[in-house]
């Protein structure tokens, strides 16, 4: 039984239709790889299954209770504070009433990305930016897992990490 599915999805852009009646179904543990050319919607593609963009038309039907993260192409502009603090507001750790375990994912994430927690956002490189991301979708602790072309930026012993924990892992993956 799917984990999360589309259904009949339509969604123009620019005057461009990127998804035509997209019919998908995810399933526990599945991996799906996206190729294509630029422009052809893979990352619109992943920013619906991940909620935060809604389809002119058709249905997203998620089974109760699934947890999706994602991981955008780029870096977004409006990183600040501390990376604690950044994974703090990402991972919603204000809104839980066991907060405690959001700090304890927090460092664990931290630490599987070899990420300074005190370190502030704005002084960090492009990769570091990248795998405060990275931390934030695994300290979510996910049922499935959207990574928009995860290497951008990173480093070989970084992708290397991350593919050891990908390899691990056992939730639903739709990469990029």
């Amino acid at each position: 039984m799917p984990i999360l599915s589309l259904a009949d999805v339509t969604l123009d852009l620019g005057g461009q239709r990127l998804l035509d009646h997209v019919d998908l179904h995810l399933e526990p543990g599945e991996r799906i790889g996206l190729l294509g050319r630029n422009g052809a919607g893979k990352s619109t593609l992943l920013r619906v299954l991940e909620g935060v963009l809604p389809p002119d038309d058709g249905q997203i039907v998620r089974r109760a209770g699934v947890r999706v993260a994602g991981l955008p192409q780029d870096v977004p502009d409006d990183l600040v504070g501390s990376a604690r603090d950044w994974l703090h507001r990402a991972c919603g750790a204000h809104e839980h009433d066991r907060a405690w375990e959001v700090e304890t994912r927090i460092e664990q994430a931290a630490d599987r990305f070899a990420l300074p927690l005190d370190a502030p956002v704005a002084a960090m490189s492009a990769g570091s930016k990248r795998r405060l991301l990275l931390a934030a979708a695994w300290a979510m602790e996910p049922d499935v897992l959207l990574l928009d072309e995860p290497t951008n930026h990173l480093d070989v012993d970084t992708i290397e990490r991350l593919e050891e924990l990908l390899r691990e892992w056992r939730g639903t993956l739709v990469f990029v």
